[in-house]
């Protein structure tokens, strides 16, 4: 496992770099020169982190190894397959929460207590991680199959303006509540008031981190088919 995740590390780390890089300095520049109200720059610096980490994190694990032609020879070693896929998730993990945690970090110590509390900014960060977390699950799931980085990038596209009108959707009044839960959006829709009544936020980590495990295990079975087919 040791060595699978340095493997990950060595191929991923530069997104891990772009991404810290582009929202650590959207953050800087938007808040010191205050463009805009602290919340709203906050909310769009978040709102590129959930749009732009999971595609970016998703398409380079598994898509990206079918294209180059290594997968093969990666499922052929003698570990198996729900390990690979335990490191590469590890790794799309950590190019999801790094550049967040790096934006929050940021946007504390230049705007921290300055128009919100740092609570309030801590939340924001935190639910729309959560909200990376979730999309970054699904791209995983759906893309793992595909045999190349630049299919999985359509599809992980597909898949976030689905989610988003669906998520509108589900934020209607004449929609049972507990509806928007099955969204990965569900708490940021919450952060940025778009709905009068938001769920309880354990509600949507109880139902977000059900649908994750089954992605996951789901992608794990699609992942040892291609071993078999390899």
């Amino acid at each position: 496992m040791r060595n699978l995740l340095w493997k990950e590390w060595h191929e991923q780390s530069w997104k891990l770099g772009f991404g810290c890089i582009v929202l650590g300095a959207l953050a800087l520049i938007g808040l010191h020169s205050r463009i805009v109200a602290d919340q709203t720059l906050i909310i769009w610096v978040n709102f590129l982190g959930m749009t732009m980490l999971p595609v970016l994190s998703s398409t380079g694990l598994v898509p990206a190894e079918r294209g180059e032609g290594s997968l093969e020879s990666l499922l052929a070693l003698p570990v198996k397959p729900w390990r690979i896929l335990a490191a590469k998730t590890a790794m799309g993990i950590a190019l999801c929460i790094g550049p967040m945690l790096v934006a929050a970090v940021v946007s504390l110590l230049v705007a921290g207590g300055r128009e919100m509390p740092d609570s309030a900014v801590v939340a924001i960060y935190a639910k729309s991680t959560v909200a990376t977390l979730s999309l970054f699950i699904w791209m995983l799931a759906l893309t793992i199959q595909l045999p190349s980085e630049a299919r999985a990038a359509l599809v992980g596209v597909g898949l976030l303006v689905f989610w988003m009108l669906a998520s509108a959707g589900l934020a209607d009044p004449s929609v049972p509540r507990w509806a928007l839960a099955i969204s990965p959006f569900a708490l940021f829709y919450g952060v940025a008031d778009q709905i009068a009544e938001p769920l309880p936020a354990v509600i949507v980590l109880a139902v977000q981190a059900g649908i994750a495990l089954g992605l996951w295990i789901w992608a794990s079975k699609r992942l040892s088919n291609l071993e078999g087919q390899s």
